[in-house]
């Protein structure tokens, strides 16, 4: 055996896992290229959706993040494949990771940003340390949050979320990591210049609708938010729904949101401008229900209004702790007074913004979580106990 080749069989072998839609690869791009780089890795990512391999290599050229990673194929079975033409895709991520637990158990860490890839554990994965990025800022509460458990070391952007991990028991001090939001170190150069233009001319509203049935808005509240804004004529509507309202969907909820598309409304459903906060950064105005892109939206703090057409009971619910940002808007007649005193509301609602974004994101530098990530990760698979407890929250 050659010295290379006793070089390359003593490397950390770390797979990283892509089972979802490609707006997880903005949070761990820059993670698994950081870990590349050093001598005693050798990364290998795992891809089931062909775009989600196009954006990594966007992300990957435009950030200049050096050397190609290595990629392994996943095995995707019949009917999986057959899940996906009916966009049925958290029922065709699960057989996709069952169908792979062997590839996966010959490496030494998996690492994911989907809380669902705990299920592994649950499926058979035995020998890999299981590694959760956390992937989004938001506060709501998702029904696969008890498989956090499941991970050996999960790396979160703030104490916002560390905090939650820990009252709630789904993870220990010597478990977690605060590192910040890796995505702000591939998304900080500005929008991609071959962005599609979406707007023009007046301040931008943007309006992301998220897909949770109970809390989204869009069912009811679509037609009168567009109805309101061309009465008000003061902002250019950009609607950006969620990625997620089209699974399971043949077409019927992409027509209802081209319906309303055409003076002064925009829509966009399948831009990486949704990814990769053009949207976010551009808009003056936030108009949401409990997506996390409003931490995404409030880095730089901007008006805000939240809707609840299902009358949630939300006060001192730490679940809709970013309602407190901005006003709430329960009823249609509600739409164009909230609209018209966005902006002078703004100054109520300011500073309890910059103290959460604090606590969403910590008080590290805004650039480099993806190396603070890959260092955290490099140290727990080493068994390297210095730095191994919870930093302090800020």
């Amino acid at each position: 055996m050659t010295n290379r080749e006793k070089e390359r069989q003593a490397r950390m072998k770390i797979a990283f896992l892509y089972v979802a839609e490609p707006y997880q690869c903005y949070h761990v791009a820059a993670v698994s290229s950081a870990l590349s780089l050093m001598p005693d890795i050798s990364v290998t990512e795992f891809v089931s959706f062909p775009e989600t391999a196009e954006h990594l290599d966007a992300i990957r050229h435009r950030n200049g993040l050096g050397k190609d990673i290595d990629k392994g194929t996943l095995k995707i079975p019949l009917r999986a494949a057959m899940l996906r033409r009916l966009r049925r895709f958290d029922a065709e991520r699960d057989l996709v990771m069952r169908a792979n637990i062997d590839q996966l158990e010959q490496f030494d860490a998996v690492v994911a940003t989907e809380y669902s890839a705990g299920v592994l554990r649950e499926m058979g994965l035995v020998r890999p340390a299981l590694i959760l990025i956390q992937h989004g800022a938001g506060d709501r509460a998702v029904n696969d949050e008890h498989l956090i458990r499941y991970f050996d070391l999960s790396l979160v952007s703030g104490p916002k979320i560390a905090e939650s991990f820990l009252a709630k028991k789904l993870a220990t001090a010597a478990q977690t990591r605060i590192i910040g939001y890796p995505k702000f170190d591939v998304v900080s150069k500005g929008p991609c210049q071959d962005q599609p233009a979406f707007h023009a001319g007046k301040p931008i509203a943007l309006y992301n609708p998220h897909y949770k049935k109970g809390l989204s808005s869009y069912g009811k509240f679509l037609h009168p938010l567009v109805e309101a804004i061309r009465t008000l004529d003061r902002y250019d509507l950009l609607i950006a729904p969620h990625i997620k309202i089209f699974h399971r969907d043949l077409g019927k909820r992409r027509r209802l949101f081209e319906s309303v598309a055409g003076e002064r409304v925009s829509l966009d459903t399948a831009s990486p401008a949704l990814l990769d906060m053009t949207h976010t950064t551009q808009a003056s105005l936030y108009i949401g229900d409990v997506s996390s892109q409003v931490y995404e939206f409030l880095i730089r703090p901007r008006p805000c209004i939240f809707l609840n057409p299902h009358g949630v009971s939300w006060r001192d619910d730490p679940h809709f702790r970013h309602w407190t940002l901005g006003d709430v808007v329960e009823r249609k007649e509600d739409l164009l007074p909230a609209l018209f005193r966005a902006a002078e509301r703004h100054e109520f609602y300011r500073a309890r913004q910059e103290r959460l974004i604090q606590e969403t994101f910590g008080s590290q530098p805004r650039r480099g979580a993806s190396h603070r990530a890959a260092q955290s990760i490099r140290a727990f698979l080493r068994g390297d106990v210095e730095g191994s407890s919870l930093p302090a929250a800020a």
